[in-house]
């Protein structure tokens, strides 16, 4: 099986802010480190996925179609972009009910 190499744009500025606990009714308390490096206010919207049934993640829903085009902009092989766009239009339309 033949190896591929992760871009480096697309890890190099990564962190790992922490922990938090989720509280009783759901809520998380995003680490104030992680708010000011990511310019996150009180109502800024903010989108959950998930993946691989074990990680959650949060991105800031104005900025879901910059991350899309930044990772297709690293993307070279034609079928994996087809299917990086199938599985997106599949989430988006997911969230949009």
């Amino acid at each position: 099986m033949p190896k591929y190499l992760i871009d480096s744009k697309l890890h190099s500025r990564d962190k790992m802010y922490g922990a938090t606990t989720m509280g009783s009714r759901g809520q998380v308390v995003i680490p104030a480190k992680a708010r000011k490096d990511l310019k996150l206010k009180p109502g800024d919207q903010l989108m959950v996925m998930g993946k691989f049934g074990k990680v959650l993640g949060l991105i800031k829903a104005e900025q879901i179609s910059e991350l899309v085009n930044f990772i297709m902009d690293h993307v070279d092989r034609p079928e994996w972009k087809r299917e990086i766009k199938k599985h997106m239009d599949k989430v988006l339309n997911q969230i949009k009910k």
